[in-house]
């Protein structure tokens, strides 16, 4: 259960600025709220600090029907006040006070901005979609989670739709000034056989195993033999343009492999019962 250092509503908004009041300061601090305004009367600052950040104003008690002046302190007059209360309490609700100022400020600037508009969100989305598809393919998820991580952590948010509209060109900015990582590694970068290569290209033998195979199966076969002696992984140049002759590639494959145990079968001696 946590305990509650300051007065409820500790932090109002006046028309130009964020206020607490010598009544709020005195009873989160358990003084006397005569001992609080005699101390803001006497503190040693001057002339114009003290009007920017404390006014006093008649406040009727209506308990007891009195009428006297409270003041109202600007976050930092109230730095300035309390800077001589010393104490680990004390300090405990220094920091409290001081989170209610800066958590109010935001609450008042989403409300005033409102967060990032629709078209401010697929402007983001475009320039980090951009950024990643820069890099290999096996690295994009990788770099989705990272830029987003980054910008909710920056504006300490849980969804990089709520950062506030105000400060969408601050977001721009940090994608921009994202750093990409160079890969840990080297890639060996292969492109795949289209389907009129793998018509019209001559035949020629490759040994694979025991096995011959034409090309253009066997050069792609060659690459990615060559990839997993290196142990290194294999980026694909032109994954869109192959992509629809891949299934008659993976079907050449499948009847290469039908035919070999067709002949691996024929080939066997003959088996007397």
């Amino acid at each position: 259960m946590s305990i509650q250092l300051i007065p409820s509503n500790a932090i109002t908004a006046t028309d130009t600025k964020l206020v607490t009041t010598s009544l709020k300061v005195a009873d989160a601090f358990g003084k006397q709220h005569r001992n609080v305004t005699a101390k803001i009367k006497s503190l040693d600052c001057s002339k114009a600090f003290r009007s920017a950040n404390f006014s006093a104003h008649p406040y009727k008690n209506e308990q007891n029907g009195e009428t006297y002046q409270i003041w109202n302190i600007t976050k930092d007059g109230f730095m300035f006040l309390v800077m001589g209360f010393t104490g680990k309490k004390a300090a405990q609700i220094k920091e409290a006070y001081i989170n209610a100022f800066n958590a109010m400020a935001d609450k008042l600037s989403e409300l005033q901005y409102g967060t990032l508009t629709h078209a401010q969100q697929r402007q983001i989305q475009t320039k980090i979609s951009t950024l990643v598809h820069s890099q290999p393919r096996e690295l994009h998820q990788s770099l989705y989670n990272t830029l987003y991580n980054k910008l909710k952590s920056h504006f300490n948010v849980t969804k990089y739709e709520q950062i506030p509209a105000h400060l969408f060109n601050q977001a721009l900015t940090i994608v921009d000034q994202f750093k990409l990582a160079s890969p840990q590694y080297d890639a060996l970068i292969i492109d795949l056989p289209k389907s009129h290569i793998l018509k019209n290209h001559p035949v020629t033998a490759f040994n694979y195993g025991d096995t011959l195979l034409p090309t253009p199966m066997a050069a792609l076969l060659n690459q990615l033999m060559q990839a997993e002696a290196q142990n290194k992984p294999v980026l694909v140049n032109n994954v869109r343009t192959a992509a629809k002759d891949l299934d008659g590639l993976l079907g050449l494959l499948q009847q290469y492999t039908m035919m070999f145990k067709q002949i691996t079968a024929l080939t066997e001696p003959t088996r007397h019962i």
